[in-house]
């Protein structure tokens, strides 16, 4: 009678702890939430390491993006990545660059790593860094018409310059006053010599014709800027993300509006030449076809 009384107990226990169980799994059903096992991903695609750079080879139409340790290409708007080998096991990135003149370029950039150059989409490398008074690349920008100038930021150091592919470098100034932590190179109009730079710095936006004559503050934004981007349609149009807030220039910086921003923190921003802005919120990626009113989640 007891081993009887005690099997009865065990076997509603486990029918109750069954119908339990069930009603979790319809919970978690109900509130989209599934086993990661199920319907796992390649290691790449499932990546939540934060983005911190984004760019284009728009001749082979292809996206780049980089986390501090890793670079990625993609042949498919976003949707699926192949990982790109970096010239050094362990490199950290800080920025990327290529060129709408020349297929194939791509610069990369970081503290240690200091700059390297492909000609093949990251095939094959090239070390830039002689000439460069350190490894302490904190960001790089390709000039957005001349496919041999690049422009680099030295930490402690400054902005330098070279026309010859990266082969020689200038020291052109010292930057403005805030720590540049992104640099973009824009062909917007009104320039003294070629275009213009915009810096993303710890306390707003800053320009500078590339006659370098001189820093200025673009608008009056205040904080840290995470990302920013041109229009190369449009060159007067300026993307910049700060804090939580996504911003819109329509007239070089001179004034701001904010927008729709698709994630809480924008950690990188690209805008194609045929006018796709691209938008990063660490590990997530999207894509807006018109101008950041609506957006797309793209799960690469």
């Amino acid at each position: 009678m007891i081993y009887r009384m005690t099997m009865n107990r065990f076997l509603h226990s486990r029918r109750t702890l069954s119908v339990w169980l069930s009603t979790v799994v319809v919970s978690a059903s109900l509130l989209g939430l599934h086993d990661a096992s199920a319907d796992a991903l390649p290691p790449t695609a499932v990546s939540r390491s934060p983005i911190i750079a984004l760019a284009t080879d728009a001749p082979h139409r292809l996206l780049l993006k980089a986390t501090a340790k890793a670079l990625y290409r993609s042949a498919s708007g976003g949707r699926q990545w192949q990982q790109i080998t970096l010239p050094h096991p362990g490199a950290h990135i800080a920025a990327i660059g290529t060129s709408s003149q020349q297929p194939g370029l791509l610069y990369i950039g970081g503290p240690g790593l200091g700059i390297f150059r492909s000609t093949d989409d990251g095939r094959h490398w090239e070390s830039l860094n002689k000439g460069l008074p350190s490894l302490a690349v904190e960001a790089l920008a390709a000039h957005a018409d001349q496919p041999g100038t690049v422009y680099v930021y030295v930490a402690g150091h400054g902005i330098f310059r070279s026309r010859h592919d990266g082969h020689d470098w200038l020291l052109m100034d010292h930057g403005p006053k805030a720590p540049i932590l992104h640099f973009i190179h824009s062909n917007m109009p009104g320039s003294m010599q070629t275009g213009w730079l915009f810096a993303a710095t710890t306390k707003g936006v800053a320009r500078s014709m590339d006659c370098f004559c001189g820093w200025q503050n673009a608008g009056n934004l205040k904080g840290k800027v995470s990302a920013i981007a041109y229009d190369p349609r449009q060159p007067r149009q300026i993307y910049a993300a700060v804090g939580e807030n996504l911003l819109l220039s329509k007239n070089g910086g001179q004034q701001w509006m904010q927008v729709m921003s698709p994630a809480p923190i924008v950690t990188a921003l690209l805008v194609t030449p045929d006018g796709v802005l691209y938008a990063a919120g660490k590990g997530t990626f999207f894509r807006s076809t018109d101008q950041a009113k609506t957006w797309e989640r793209i799960d690469g």
